[in-house]
């Protein structure tokens, strides 16, 4: 829940009273403003099934209407049994370090330069996302109102910087007083990001992008950063980041996960010898709590789950995203994101919970109200935003 006008005003002195409280959330923020056209490719695989369910429904009845016709040859040409040609306007090609382009249809290649006023269109490796769908993650983040705010999937520093000062800034009060974005491995626009305020300010950054598995290729696709914040009262905690890469019909990465699991557990054991017992790990693990690639990093215990704590909190629409909140919250046991927490700090949680972005849904008035929708908006889920607040001890 956001935090009342008497806790804001206790914010706001907290750097004079030096607050015993702190608040970390997390979320795969699946990018900010673009994402790479791959992802769109693998929604649109998803979306088939539902596309040709549509079409031979239509198809069966044998009292077309206008509307329904058109429906359907929108839907051939989703699935691809359209002869429209997709085909861009124009084809940029570099000869000899210079730019030039060829016109569809035509041969002549004309030189791209001021002096031509050359205009055309440059095939683009990403898509723009919808604001709906930017405007309901930043709705939880403004609901947990984090001093420490960790994201995965963030495509540039540049969109992270924008991102702070004008969608963050207006919902918090005040845009976060310090942040760090590091690309990593992965090349299309997955990179990690971390934001400060109220006191809480960085101080260390180490990467493990070069690290390597057993075969010698990337351990992390996405990278692991190690992040240190130092908090207003003195205390140093340290946060890894983690976005595991998932099972998919064509691949298992079981294995890999696992090596990645003995690999931040190697890193617990490390902070633990030189006494930092301050950890939080946080992001997409990749697999279900109970799963046998989890086991290095979560048999032992010694970094427990929020959701585990008696004082975890669901708020959302808990029947359409899976999740129960009583008892050992059965309901959300195909989860793949997680706050982790340190005995010490789980020992001292406060409150914890979950929201869930409020996703677009499909219009219930009639079946061709999908034709309204765009294929590069049609994610019908997200990652939740997880959050902890503890109390200093």
């Amino acid at each position: 829940m956001p935090r009342t006008n008497g806790e804001q005003k206790t914010l706001t002195k907290s750097k004079i009273k030096k607050s015993t409280i702190m608040r970390i959330a997390t979320m795969n923020i699946q990018n900010l403003f673009h994402r790479d056209l791959s992802f769109l490719r693998q929604n649109a695989s998803k979306n088939l099934q539902d596309w040709m369910q549509e079409f031979q429904s239509l198809l069966k009845n044998p009292n077309k209407q206008h509307q329904e016709l058109g429906r359907m040859r929108e839907l051939a040409f989703l699935m691809g049994f359209s002869p429209q040609a997709t085909e861009p306007f124009l084809t940029l090609r570099r000869k000899g370090g210079h730019l030039y382009v060829k016109p569809l249809g035509g041969e002549r290649q004309t030189r791209a330069t001021e002096r031509v006023g050359w205009n055309g269109w440059v095939e683009l490796r990403s898509y723009p996302l919808d604001e709906k769908h930017r405007s309901s993650k930043v709705d939880c983040i403004a609901k947990a109102d984090p001093d420490i705010l960790v994201l995965q999937e963030v495509e540039d520093r540049a969109s992270l910087s924008d991102f702070n000062k004008d969608y963050l800034g207006p919902k918090l009060g005040g845009a976060f007083e310090q942040w760090l974005f590091t690309e990593g491995n992965d090349n299309r626009g997955l990179g990690h990001a971390i934001l400060t305020r109220n006191g809480y300010r960085i101080i260390g950054f180490q990467p493990h992008a070069h690290e390597r598995d057993r075969e010698g290729k990337d351990l992390f696709e996405m990278d692991c950063p190690e992040y240190t914040i130092l908090t207003p009262i003195g205390d140093e905690l340290t946060i890894i980041s983690t976005r595991f890469s998932e099972d998919s019909r064509d691949e298992d990465y079981s294995a890999k996960r696992k090596e990645q699991n003995r690999r931040i557990k190697s890193y617990c054991n490390r902070l633990s010898a030189q006494g930092k017992d301050r950890i939080v790990i946080c992001g997409t693990l990749g697999e279900v709590s109970y799963g046998n690639s989890l086991r290095p990093l979560l048999s032992d215990r010694e970094v427990r789950d929020i959701t585990e704590h008696s004082r975890f909190e669901v708020i959302g629409d808990m029947k359409n995203n899976g999740f129960s909140n009583t008892g050992s919250h059965s309901g959300w046991l195909a989860k793949h994101d997680y706050l982790l927490s340190s005995q010490l700090l789980y020992d001292h949680i406060n409150r914890c919970g979950v929201y869930f972005p409020k996703l677009t849904k499909k219009a219930s008035v009639s079946k061709l109200a999908p034709l309204k929708v765009n294929i590069m908006d049609k994610p019908m889920s997200a990652p939740p935003l997880l959050w902890g607040e503890y109390e200093a001890g």
